[in-house]
């Protein structure tokens, strides 16, 4: 996995999803492989915790826009450890 690692809140008029989906996840970027795809990732975990499939910015922001709800619940699901700035797993849904 590269370092970069993106969290980029000033692109919500662009990407509203993906930036949502950053919010929700407690400011949990993306991580931003060679090719240029972008992951949902938690880099300071291990194992690394993965929170979507890699996909250009894009094809990125359409599946979070597809997929907020799921999001939304993990979010208020936990809630408390999140703000704990804790990285709680997320069912792979997309695999």
């Amino acid at each position: 996995m590269n370092d970069a690692n993106h969290f980029r809140p000033d692109q919500a008029g662009e990407f509203p999803f993906t930036t949502e989906v950053e919010m929700l996840l407690g400011g949990i970027g993306r991580a931003m492989y060679p090719d240029g795809t972008l992951q949902f990732a938690d880099q300071d975990c291990t194992p690394v915790a993965v929170y979507s499939p890699r996909l250009d910015e894009q094809a990125l922001e359409a599946f979070c826009q597809q997929h907020i709800e799921r999001y939304r619940v993990h979010h208020q699901q936990h809630k408390a450890a999140i703000q704990e700035y804790e990285t709680p797993a997320i069912e792979p849904f997309w695999a």
